[in-house]
């Protein structure tokens, strides 16, 4: 992207801006009013669809992404308007940057574009495991850089969530760092609470928290009474001192409970290596 650049797709547009190859940062603004959008205003969010990383990816590869790719594309009003290529390629698949006015307007698409993406990703015939990564919401030229990063690194911690094709970076990074946390400390915080449970209490405690805290799925879940559940949450109190109806002792429980699952899937992925 030079000053010599008249006509410019949207696609080649964001690829100049994530490798960094532009004159000035007038110019990025100027040709992004040109295709249809304020650089500075407007609000930006990268999807990318990409095959696992040791995979020695081809063109024929990156071509079966595109419809799931243009699918996308087509929940933004103005990326719709927009005419011309608008996928990137990426190492291990394709990209895309969707543009809206704000912040609550890329929000109120986020959801369709879960579902679409997903629904898009199981409709293509491949042997290997296609992931979504979603990047940040972001705005201006450095915006666009990190979302479209974020969105690569999100599908990097499939590490951790093997069952997922949509990973979103807000969630992955947050997780983890709770695994990094989790992985150095929680053993020691774990035996000093768990071991204070029997079996039933862990697994009443473990059902409760994946329920959202709802007591009746919980019941449903476990084939047990509502009665039943609350007596277990009471026992939990009683051999613990937290209680699940206190905001803070509620916080630890929970976060025990998930430090619990990260150590599991740590011993996990260790054995299999």
């Amino acid at each position: 992207m030079n000053k010599n650049t008249t006509d410019i797709t949207l696609s080649a547009y964001f690829n100049d801006i994530v490798i960094g190859y532009y004159e000035d940062e007038a110019l990025v603004k100027q040709l992004g009013r040109q295709l249809g959008f304020d650089v500075d205003m407007d609000t930006f969010m990268a999807v990318s669809f990409q095959y696992p990383s040791d995979m020695n990816v081809k063109p024929e590869d990156r071509e079966r992404l595109t419809d799931a790719a243009q699918a996308v594309i087509g929940l933004s009003e103005i990326n719709r308007r927009i005419t011309g290529k608008q996928i990137i390629t990426c190492d291990s698949g394709v990209c895309v940057i969707l543009i809206t006015h704000d912040k609550a307007e890329m929000r109120r698409i986020l959801d369709a574009v879960k579902t679409v993406a997903a629904e898009e990703v199981g409709r293509i015939v491949s042997d290997r495991r296609i992931r979504v990564g979603i990047g940040t919401i972001e705005g201006g030229i450095k915006g666009i850089r990190h979302t479209y990063s974020n969105a690569q690194d999100a599908v990097k911690a499939e590490i951790f969530k093997k069952d997922r094709v949509i990973l979103e970076y807000m969630g992955m990074e947050i997780y983890s760092s709770i695994n990094q946390m989790v992985v150095s400390f929680g053993d020691r915080l774990t035996r000093t609470v768990l071991r204070q449970l029997g079996e039933t209490e862990k697994r009443v405690l473990s059902q409760y928290y994946k329920c959202k805290e709802d007591a009746a799925l919980t019941a449903e879940e476990l084939g047990m009474t509502q009665e039943e559940v609350r007596n277990s949450l009471a026992q939990v109190k009683v051999n613990t001192g937290l209680d699940v109806n206190d905001t803070e002792d509620n916080f630890k429980l929970h976060f025990i409970t998930i430090a619990k699952k990260v150590l599991e899937n740590d011993e996990r992925i260790r054995r299999n290596r």
